[in-house]
């Protein structure tokens, strides 16, 4: 029966191809070494830029959807807002 050290373990893992769990655990290595990063940062304005980057990168589903479905949701609040209301089957054969 062949024996292996703990060295000789590491070095197998390492060698061993990532599984979408190390992917994951990976990810969340990094997330956790971002956040240690920006706990010690003392530049006030890296902060700053920090956070335009973050809210230049959140996507908003408004944006994504077309003129149309805009529009058409528009004029569903307009309606609420007037007190009109529709029935949910007849709302949703219209989509479907």
């Amino acid at each position: 029966m062949l024996t292996l050290d703990g060295k000789t373990k590491n070095r197998i893992k390492t060698l061993s191809l990532p599984t979408e769990n190390t992917k994951r655990m990976d990810i969340q290595a990094e997330k956790y070494s971002l956040i240690e990063y920006i706990t010690k940062v003392k530049d006030v304005s890296l902060i700053e830029k920090l956070k335009e980057f973050v809210k230049a990168n959140e996507r908003d589903f408004w944006s994504d959807l077309t003129e149309a479905q805009q529009k058409e949701i528009r004029q569903g609040m307009k309606e609420l807002d007037q007190g009109e209301k529709s029935e949910y089957e007849s709302i949703m054969a219209k989509h479907r």
